[in-house]
């Protein structure tokens, strides 16, 4: 056997051994988060639809992406980033603990030295906020929607194809971009 497959067969088995070791408490972490997320939701003024609609929308992101729902809209994936979708009925994400009056100001939210994407054109619809200098794989990323550049000033986004052949750069920040085709974008680097 090669080292390297025999490298890989080892990683294999050590992340079997830490899954199984770690499903119990898992599920029993998440069983008594989604009452508090929940409360959180409830707390923000969303009623009991809503609330019960915006955890299904985290659910289907959570079905499909490898991350963990870390508040009523937010979830933390791999590599350091973070998925906010936007409440029934708003089109902009926002922290729940926000007024009703400053919902507004969310468009083009984006956490200094963060470079966020958007489903929806105009910085509207879910988030994807990217912080850390490696390539981040995009899934269910397609159509147009927005970006926001917020890095540290001059830092330039890097957009690449299925194969990681960069496709597009980003002007240097601060910058954005109100209608971007995510379609044939594979992986975001965000330096």
């Amino acid at each position: 056997m090669s080292m390297l497959k025999r490298c890989a067969s080892l990683a294999v088995a050590a992340v079997s051994v830490l899954v199984v070791g770690l499903a119990g408490p898992a599920s029993a972490e998440t069983a008594g988060s989604r009452a508090a997320f929940g409360e959180q939701a409830r707390a923000a003024g969303l009623g009991s639809v809503d609330a019960k609609a915006l955890q299904a929308k985290v659910d289907r992101y959570l079905a499909r992406h490898d991350g963990r729902q870390i508040a009523a809209n937010e979830i933390a994936l791999p590599g350091g980033a973070k998925l906010t979708v936007t409440v029934p009925g708003e089109k902009y994400v926002r922290v729940l603990g926000t007024s009703a009056g400053s919902r507004a100001a969310a468009q083009w939210e984006c956490d200094q030295e963060y470079f966020c994407m958007y489903r929806e054109m105009l910085g509207m619809g879910d988030r994807l906020a990217l912080y850390y200098c490696q390539d981040y794989a995009l899934q269910d990323w397609t159509d147009y929607g927005s970006y926001y550049n917020l890095q540290t000033p001059g830092t330039q986004a890097r957009m690449k194809d299925r194969n990681r052949t960069v496709i597009d750069t980003t002007p240097p920040a601060p910058f954005g971009h109100s209608s971007y085709d995510w379609t044939p974008v594979w992986f975001v680097r965000p330096c």
